[in-house]
């Protein structure tokens, strides 16, 4: 009965210490999968922060690439109103020269009215009869 008594006791405490055993390897594995949540967690962050970077320098090129065609926009229109500003000069320039050449016109209508009149008055007195007592 002794023996049968170690016996047992000697079975108790293989069951416990295989007990324990059991226990701190579930404990290590309770740990590794928290290791791996862990992990997996700093993965997924890492990826966020990547994204977020990702995220950030697509919105900068496409900021500068508004900012370029903004400036393209602008150097344009200067461009255009310096076109325009020279067409104004031009036409100004013609406008200036139709009015030279009206003015020259009318001078030189006026001029042959004068002349016309002029003639009539000698022609009309070609034609008249002298005056007595000439």
């Amino acid at each position: 009965m002794l023996a049968l008594k170690e016996e047992v006791w000697q079975l108790e405490n293989h069951l416990k210490d295989r007990d324990d055993i059991i226990k701190m390897a579930v404990e290590k594995e309770k740990e590794e999968e928290k290791e791996k949540e862990k992990e997996t967690e700093k993965e997924k962050e890492k990826e966020k922060e990547k994204e977020i970077k990702i995220e950030t320098e697509t919105e900068r090129e496409m900021e500068t690439e508004k900012e370029n065609e903004i400036q393209a926009l602008k150097e344009k229109v200067e461009q255009l109103e310096n076109h325009l500003k020279d067409k104004d000069v031009v036409i100004t320039k013609e406008v200036e020269k139709g009015h030279a050449r009206l003015r020259a016109y009318v001078d030189c209508l006026a001029e042959l009215t004068d002349c016309q009149a002029k003639a009539k008055i000698l022609e009309a007195s070609m034609h008249k009869e002298p005056a007595p007592g000439t």
